[in-house]
């Protein structure tokens, strides 16, 4: 709508496993990006990841992923950043599998 977008998704990935392996991942995401103008966009997302496992000792982990994403375009140059933070990467609990990182890209265009 306008200068705003915004977008949701939920999926259900049955895996039917036997003891101790994912029954199944229940997925959530959403995001909203909103133009600034034509050559500036901001946007947000958010995933959440839920794995299920059959009976054993492994527990049930959830996944979750953030990211707030800067874009600049003008002419042939784009400039783009993005925060990125994951809690239980790779379905791992523990603050070791907790994850942050920056990316920068720059692209010229010719």
């Amino acid at each position: 709508v306008g200068m705003v977008t915004v977008g949701y998704q939920y999926s259900l990935d049955e895996k039917n496993g036997t003891a101790t392996t994912t029954n199944y991942y229940e997925n959530q995401a959403y995001g909203i990006s909103f133009a600034v103008n034509d050559d500036l966009s901001v946007s947000y997302g958010e995933h959440k990841s839920d794995r299920s496992v059959t009976t054993g000792a492994t527990a049930d982990v959830e996944n979750t992923a953030k990211s707030l994403q800067l874009s600049y375009t003008v002419g042939g140059l784009s400039l783009k950043i993005a925060e990125t933070s994951t809690d239980n990467a790779n379905y791992t609990s523990g603050t070791t599998k907790d994850l942050d990182g920056t990316t920068v890209a720059l692209s010229l265009a010719f």
